[in-house]
């Protein structure tokens, strides 16, 4: 279910040069918690949020999965 998310996620962070640490840090999640759920051994839509948001985007439901999208494009 959040597998695109991860991917995702992962491009983003390092294109942002953010580690795990980093993130966890900005969501206010341990970095295990992180970890566990980017290498798929947890699948908490809570995560997802809280990275979605340390990582500066939102958190989307569409076609039966989860997708990352620029916050300006949700306000709408």
């Amino acid at each position: 279910m959040f597998d695109n998310f991860r991917h995702i996620a992962k491009v983003m962070a390092k294109e942002k040069n953010l580690t795990y640490a980093q993130i966890a840090s900005m969501s206010g999640l341990e970095e295990s918690t992180i970890k566990c759920f980017m290498c798929g051994a947890n699948d908490s839509r809570r995560v997802a949020e809280k990275i979605a948001d340390a990582l500066g985007v939102s958190l989307i439901y569409s076609n039966g999965r989860y997708e990352l999208t620029n916050k300006e494009d949700t306000s709408a």
